[in-house]
């Protein structure tokens, strides 16, 4: 089997926080019909990753063994016009995902056998994109309840508003406090609590934060200062009781080394759609694993990257938890790439189904199309 060429196509959704559109990526190959699905969505500049996609094609991937993933993945990443960064670290993930999955339909097995198999085919999630921000304390509080009833043992939100960055008022961080307290007494003790910060504030900033929110007992505190500067990360860390975590905005294995290495994390946060798709996010979970890290990936993505992270999710020992908006987009959002577990009390079970398990609508995906999104903020949701 040869592959032959390469295909995407976008569609989107929203949730109230967010609209988003999502790049998926078929590899083709010479049996008709029997292709993978990959995911390479950037959130912003789509048709960089879609021409990238086209080129390493036609210069590289067309007449080449799909089985040979790995080979592949190198060869594309020292690319040493493009090599590293976003669009390069997306469009290498898209493909990557695509040719796991491809795998695993040649062979009749799940990509999580492929990876050396499963310790666990229950998956824990947390929610997000289910608060409004900025919200009332007591909204929040309320907003939370429902997600408790829905199952889920873990919820994620920014409790800082959207009008602060590097500093905030005291009047702001005592209602960015009060949210935080409103949920933890709206959930009780046994709910784990996930505070976002959205790399907004510097070190001063970031630590008197930290430690007003300490009582409050989260899970980790996420992206507290900058990600660009593993030093300021580290100041946080020795500051603040909570666990540090971050990596959404880092791409390939190095710069997670470099914050090993300035001991300034202690959970490790790659999303599978753009620091390089499974073969490198296992790499990257292996480094973690080497100093008793944990890891618990980024996760803004269609049911592909979705699913695909779960895969790899399984596989690690070192997996803490996994990011979950499905729930709170719209309901094709299931129907569009079929096949994404539903969230029973605060778990996902994966498929035996081979490769990734799910199965594209391309009508629906015509239904759905691109939208142009606004102006870029200072923040993500």
């Amino acid at each position: 089997m040869k592959i032959t060429g390469i295909e995407t196509l976008t569609f989107n959704s929203r949730h109230h926080n967010a609209r988003r559109n999502w790049l998926l990526c078929k590899v083709l190959t010479d049996e008709p019909g029997v292709y993978g699905l990959g995911e390479g969505s950037i959130l912003g500049q789509e048709q960089l990753v879609v021409s990238l996609l086209e080129e390493w094609c036609d210069t590289y991937l067309r007449g080449k063994d799909p089985l040979d993933s790995e080979v592949h993945w190198t060869r594309l990443h020292n690319d040493f016009l493009v090599r590293g960064g976003r669009v390069a670290g997306t469009a290498l993930s898209a493909v990557d995902i695509a040719l796991w999955d491809l795998k695993g339909k040649i062979l009749g097995k799940p990509v999580y056998t492929l990876l050396g198999g499963a310790h666990t085919k229950r998956i824990r999630v947390y929610a997000n994109g289910w608060y409004t921000n900025p919200g009332a304390p007591e909204l929040n509080a309320e907003e939370a309840r429902k997600v408790v009833a829905m199952g889920y043992t873990a919820m994620k939100f920014d409790p800082f508003g959207q009008d602060n960055f590097f500093n905030i008022s005291l009047s702001e961080a005592q209602v960015a406090e009060d949210r935080v307290a409103a949920v933890r007494d709206a959930v009780g003790p046994n709910i784990d609590i996930l505070v976002e910060v959205h790399a907004k504030f510097n070190v001063a900033t970031a630590v008197q934060l930290g430690k007003r929110l300490e009582q409050y007992r989260p899970l980790f505190f996420e992206e507290p200062v900058s990600q660009e500067n593993p030093n300021e990360m580290a100041q946080v860390r020795r500051n603040v009781a909570i666990p540090i975590a971050t990596g959404e905005r880092l791409y390939g294995k190095f710069p997670f080394m470099q914050l090993i290495m300035a001991e300034a994390v202690d959970v490790l946060q790659p999303d599978i759609c753009n620091a390089g798709g499974i073969t490198e996010l296992k790499k990257i979970a292996a480094i973690a694993e080497a100093q008793h890290l944990s890891m618990a990936p980024h996760n803004t993505n269609s049911p592909v990257g979705t699913v695909a992270e779960m895969h790899l999710d399984a596989t690690m020992q070192n997996f803490l938890i996994q990011e979950y908006h499905a729930e709170f987009y719209e309901p094709h959002y299931f129907e569009v790439v079929a096949g994404l577990p539903r969230q029973k009390a605060g778990y996902v079970e994966l498929s035996d189904r081979p490769g990734l398990g799910l199965t594209l609508n391309e009508e629906l995906v015509k239904k759905h199309p691109f939208q142009k999104l606004g102006a870029p903020r200072r923040r993500g949701i």
